[in-house]
């Protein structure tokens, strides 16, 4: 794809986080659907079969922005396969949010509804999921992001949301003992040679790709 190579061209040199977020958003908004749509299904099938996917008991997932990486293969299979599926929810007004647990017996659909940002987010009648992560032993976290490096520096759009709740769940799972595996989730472009990184910035277990 011609984006890519003009990627890789201009990240060649060191560049600011919000350099980077610009470029990666000219890219995405020039970038074919149908094509981004395909690479979301590769890193889907991909992931559920592996063997992290197989034992985890627990999967944080979250729903796409337009022309973002897309893990709802993830998040069907998880309800169909008996796994414990949880999605994000912001706090208005807030960096905050929280991971509210899906009813496997209701259609996902209901449970459903535009939150900030305009992002499906799932109701206010869900359970949170850090009251309960003692029952779970293997969680494994989507993350979404605008860029990340093969070693797992990860770049956000700057609002923070999931370095401070993965601090917190990583705090709630130290106290229970159970295991957390951060898996960025990207497109191809969006994996890159190094980034700006923070003290802060908390970086993922692995990396999600198109296979």
């Amino acid at each position: 794809m011609d984006f890519c190579w003009r990627l890789c061209y201009n990240f060649f040199m060191p560049t600011t986080k919000p350099q980077v977020r610009k470029e990666i958003r000219d890219i995405l908004n020039s970038a074919d659907e149908e094509e981004l749509e395909l690479q979301s299904k590769k890193i889907c099938s991909s992931f559920l079969e592996s063997r992290l996917y197989k034992e985890s008991d627990a999967i944080l997932s979250y729903m796409p922005m337009p022309k973002e990486a897309s893990p709802l293969s993830i998040t069907e299979a998880a309800i169909k396969d008996g796994k414990v599926l949880a999605l994000p929810r912001v706090v208005p007004n807030s960096n905050t949010m929280d991971f509210y647990l899906i009813k496997k017996d209701v259609p996902l659909q209901s449970q459903i509804t535009k939150g900030s940002w305009n992002i499906d987010e799932p109701s206010a009648c869900c359970e949170n999921f850090l009251s309960l992560v003692g029952k779970f032993k293997k969680i494994t976290v989507i993350v979404p992001g605008v860029a990340f490096t093969k070693e797992g520096v990860r770049l956000g759009h700057g609002k923070g949301f999931y370095d401070i709740y993965i601090k917190r769940l990583l705090e709630k799972c130290r106290e229970t003992e159970s295991s957390v595996t951060l898996a960025g989730l990207c497109f191809d472009f969006q994996l890159l040679p190094e980034l700006p990184c923070e003290s802060h910035d908390i970086k993922m277990n692995l990396i999600l790709l198109p296979s």
